[in-house]
């Protein structure tokens, strides 16, 4: 079973990695999908589980095409923020929206990350398009998040 979710996880972040590329070049930006994927999973199983699938979809950010900034930043960063998020799943029943929340500063912190390496010189991002991305990002977060924590829950009942 252990198999299973790897295996699912690792099919999930591939296609949360590709998905945006594939994308139309007319919308205003890209959602950032791997952090929904990062969060189910941080919300669903805690911290360590947060922090090794933030580790393993950052290392897939870096090493594919068309990786940005230094090889290790995103991985450093969505390791950091699953874990952040992690932290917050023995209150995530208490209210439907606390899930929603913790994924939306979690994404901000990508985000500022993102700006800031941009105000160093390593890659480009403007406000705009950091703020599309925000709404984007949360539209996709509030149609795919409950189906991500419930695709993880029924990972961890098949044990």
């Amino acid at each position: 079973m252990l198999l299973l979710r790897l295996g699912g996880r690792t099919l999930l972040l591939l296609g949360a990695v590709l998905l945006p590329v594939l994308l139309p070049g007319a919308l205003p930006a890209r959602p950032e999908l791997v952090v929904v994927v990062v969060s189910a999973a941080a919300l669903t199983h805690g911290s360590v589980t947060g922090a090794l699938v933030g580790l393993g979809a950052g290392w897939l950010l870096d090493l594919l095409p068309p990786g940005t900034g230094p090889l290790g930043a995103s991985a450093l960063a969505y390791l950091v923020v699953g874990a952040l998020i992690g932290t917050v799943r023995r209150y995530a029943d208490w209210s439907p929206v606390l899930p929603l929340l913790a994924t939306g500063a979690g994404l901000v912190a990508l985000l500022a990350v993102r700006a800031v390496t941009s105000a160093a010189g390593v890659g480009r991002a403007e406000v705009t398009t950091l703020a599309w991305t925000m709404l984007v990002t949360m539209v996709a977060v509030l149609l795919l998040l409950p189906v991500l924590m419930r695709l993880e829950r029924w990972w961890g009942a098949r044990r």
